[in-house]
């Protein structure tokens, strides 16, 4: 008797189930207001973060080309990659060196993607591009704790409205920014 009891409780349970998942799988819906709300506000935050290495209290490396590499706090990948390109080293080492020289600077590490794939894959990439640049940091001995690492995927483009591949490389990046202490 309890035996079909259960049984019922679990048939019901995985309808019930399976068709909330089939309703809310067709439910996607793309309110562009509130996508280009979000983007003019994260291109708000770049503008008032862009410099930072080379004018303000950042520029104690010794100016010259360490202050010019630690100012590169954007990283590109390839399409569908989490491979960081080797020309981005120098900047993501000129980064750790400033993060192990002030050890209560933290910095927070986002991932973005070009707008194909689904929103899921799209947030797991983010978030694997974002990894390996935290792991090239603490490969140089960054504190991890210095280091929050977040996945936009493909929310926040750095080409809106863009469907060329010019855009589609502008949008597969990482960007390191640094948070308040």
């Amino acid at each position: 008797m309890k035996l079909m009891q259960w049984a019922k409780f679990a048939l019901v349970s995985s309808s019930v189930v399976l068709l909330f998942a089939c309703s809310s799988a067709h439910k996607r819906v793309n309110d562009q207001s509130a996508i280009n709300d979000a983007n003019a506000s994260y291109a708000d935050q770049q503008a008032q973060t862009r410099g930072l290495g080379e004018e303000s209290s950042f520029g104690d490396e010794g100016g010259g080309n360490g202050a010019r590499m630690l100012s590169k706090r954007t990283y590109y990948f390839d399409f569908d990659s989490d491979v960081v390109h080797g020309s981005d080293r120098l900047a993501i080492d000129a980064n750790a060196n400033y993060l192990l020289s002030h050890p209560r600077v933290k910095a927070m590490l986002e991932g973005h993607t070009d707008p194909r794939g689904s929103r899921e894959y799209n947030i797991g990439l983010g978030e694997r591009r974002a990894k390996a640049v935290a792991e090239i940091l603490t490969a140089k001995g960054v504190n991890p704790a210095q280091i929050r690492i977040v996945s936009y995927g493909a929310q926040k483009l750095a080409a809106p409205g863009g469907y060329s591949e010019a855009d589609y490389k502008l949008d597969r990046r990482v960007v390191l920014v640094y948070l308040q202490r």
